[in-house]
């Protein structure tokens, strides 16, 4: 948290002495073209994540509860380098694209799994009723993240004396992000005697499979987007800009436990469903030679399955059940710095 505190006053110290610079005038377009501005812009998000989800599978087994079990992987740190191009037309249309990518630099794995008050009294657990019987924890030791956007919109309203605009737009945005955790180490456990092995799980403190791959997650979000955006001209050099996007959402998220031999390879669970989200951008845009601008913000990536739910479970024997899902959620945000050189 210090860190990230040192960041943001390091670029906000930035912006703020980059406005004093000197400035060249801009050179116009030809009169001829059709285009108005051409936009390609490099920038670093230096982001946190977190991916929770559980699922209520109760109705294929009364020892269990609900939820049946619970996964968090959390403070998922990225940087993720960002390239995007926007091009705007004398009719106000505009296209633009984003491409970005960012190797996931660690963070924590939680497994939690629950009992009913029948598997509490049945598995011989230490603690009766309905509760959590197992909690373990593994390192997250990668992997990646990658996104792919594109919009078409519209100026929808300019300011008096050119001060600024509104515009709309719809898109469409492409969003991978795949953790492997690495290890077991057992947090709590109440059933460490159950008769039943799939219930069984080892004394509290123990850890093992260390640097071993335990659990790959891979989720994707498949998403139309709309929403508006606003750009305010503080002066000839400095603008501020905000921008929402509302995403119609699908999710396919892939687990593959490599530990578990009772389960497939390819994967062990998939879980499906369809949802709302927003990614959210709010900036700083200061004009620091000629065409070049240097920008500095904030953005919120989010996802939340709310429909269509649904968790499968994949046998080795080729055996599969199914179950609801009771959350899937997905939250990316923090600070962002870069360039733009518009022609």
């Amino acid at each position: 948290m210090i860190a990230r505190r040192y960041l943001v006053c390091a670029v906000i110290g930035l912006l703020v002495s980059c406005a004093a610079l000197p400035v060249r005038a801009e050179v116009a377009p030809a009169p001829s073209s059709s285009i108005v501005r051409v936009d390609i812009g490099l920038s670093e998000w230096f982001s946190q994540g977190e991916t929770q989800w559980s699922h209520n599978a109760s109705a294929l087994d009364p020892n269990l509860g609900n939820p049946r079990s619970k996964l968090q992987y959390k403070d998922t740190g990225t940087n993720i380098t960002e390239i995007t191009g926007h091009v705007k037309l004398k009719n106000k249309v505009f296209f633009r694209g984003a491409f970005g990518y960012g190797s996931i630099g660690g963070g924590r794995l939680t497994d939690d799994d629950f009992l009913s008050a029948q598997g509490a009294a049945a598995q011989g657990a230490t603690v009766s009723g309905e509760h959590r019987f197992s909690r373990t924890y593994s390192d997250i030791g990668g992997d990646n993240l990658w996104y792919l956007n594109g919009d078409i919109g519209m100026t929808t309203h300019t300011f008096p004396e050119n001060t600024g605009s509104l515009a709309m737009f719809v898109g469409l945005q492409y969003w991978r992000e795949r953790h492997v955790a690495n290890g077991v180490a057992q947090a709590e456990c109440t059933t460490a005697s159950s008769p039943n092995q799939d219930f069984r799980c080892s004394p509290a403190g123990t850890v093992g499979f260390r640097n071993q791959s335990v659990i790959t997650n891979t989720s994707t979000w498949l998403s139309g987007r709309f929403g508006g955006e606003v750009e305010y001209r503080v002066d000839k050099r400095i603008s501020i800009e905000a921008k929402i996007a509302m995403l119609l959402s699908y999710l396919n998220n892939e687990d593959v436990h490599h530990l578990r031999t009772d389960l497939a390879q390819d994967p062990s669970f998939r879980m499906t469903g369809f949802g709302l989200g927003t990614n959210s951008d709010i900036n700083l845009r200061i004009r620091i030679w000629d065409r070049l601008y240097l920008t500095g913000g904030y953005r919120v990536f989010w996802n939340r399955v709310l429909a269509g739910d649904q968790w499968k479970l994949y046998g080795s024997d080729g055996s599969s059940a199914t179950a609801s899902l009771n959350q899937f959620q997905t939250l990316r945000h923090g600070p962002t710095i870069g360039l733009t050189y518009s022609f």
